[in-house]
């Protein structure tokens, strides 16, 4: 199985699987069960850009038949990977939600934006932070032509886009206006997994040394998938052959150590497993929690 855009065309600047989360969204907010858990209208923005086709093909998944079987089939091969984004995508945002309202946060820093739509969630709530989404140049520009079609002010929103061959994140943030004075929430949703160690130590190095007293960290993490490890998470292998290898691991038991030992607080940590509790009981099974992916809130 590849995973793919629903009519992404072969030159889109998108990763398959960010474009192919982005569709599963957008097929999800078509379900009258689902829809109402991710709240996520603006999924389809991006969805219905990959190419001209992409708006006819996903339409038709309006019918229930046709959408039920996409879900069912795939959530069969894929260990519960298509209806998570209808817990993971409202769990994400009400970790960036409370950090800002706790923290009074006036930046925002979202990194490997992808297709995600935080920034629109976000602002229909009435989060206007100043927002830098940063990913690939091609992917920024895919962005703003996408959001430029959202039913919202997004003024507070800048695309960076940024050549991690040549620059790094931060030299982009801070020659794009980002005031290190200033707490700051940074945001990193399915990303850590794909970078290497050393690219997440630079971030939590970034959160520390360059950003305001209280500034915090919102990301998710994955174990046991990086070939690193003897017996792999599911899908592991599906990402092998889609050229998008998972390389970083961070076992939950070992991931307030980690935190700490890169110098921030841990505030909040959530694992698969007491999720799987949560919602195998509120939904009747009917949420595939992915076993090997945490989420957590650090602090500087």
């Amino acid at each position: 199985m590849i995973l793919r855009g629903i009519g992404q065309s072969d030159d889109s600047p998108v990763t398959g699987t960010a474009a192919w989360l982005s569709s599963v969204c957008a097929i999800l907010d078509k379900d009258p069960f689902y829809g109402p858990l991710l709240n996520d209208p603006y999924a389809r923005h991006f969805a219905e850009a990959f190419s001209p086709e992409s708006p006819v093909l996903l339409a038709r998944y309006d019918d229930r038949a046709t959408r039920e079987a996409f879900i069912q089939t795939h959530e069969a091969v894929l260990c519960g990977s298509v209806t998570m984004p209808s817990y993971r995508k409202p769990l994400m945002e009400a970790l960036a939600r409370e950090s800002l309202l706790q923290t009074g946060a006036k930046q925002l820093v979202v990194m490997g934006a992808g297709c995600d739509t935080l920034c629109c969630r976000l602002a229909r709530a009435g989060f206007t932070p100043v927002t830098f989404e940063i990913d690939r140049p091609p992917v920024s520009e895919f962005r703003s032509r996408v959001l430029a079609q959202a039913p919202l002010d997004l003024s507070h929103v800048r695309e960076l886009g940024v050549d991690f061959d040549h620059q790094t994140f931060g030299e982009a943030l801070l020659g794009a206006g980002y005031d290190p004075a200033l707490t700051t929430i940074f945001f990193a949703e399915g990303l850590l997994g794909y970078l290497q160690p050393e690219a997440v130590d630079e971030i939590f190095k970034f959160v520390r040394l360059r950003a305001g007293a209280g500034s915090r960290f919102v990301f998710s993490f994955t174990e046991g998938r990086s070939k690193a490890h003897g017996v792999r998470a599911p899908n592991s292998e599906v990402l092998d052959r889609q050229g998008e290898p998972p390389v970083f691991d961070l076992p939950f038991a070992e991931a307030k150590a980690y935190i700490e030992a890169r110098g921030l607080k841990v505030r909040t940590l959530r694992s698969a497993k007491e999720l799987y509790r949560d919602y195998s009981s509120r939904y009747a099974g009917r949420i595939g929690v992915v076993p090997y992916m945490h989420f957590a809130v650090a602090e500087s």
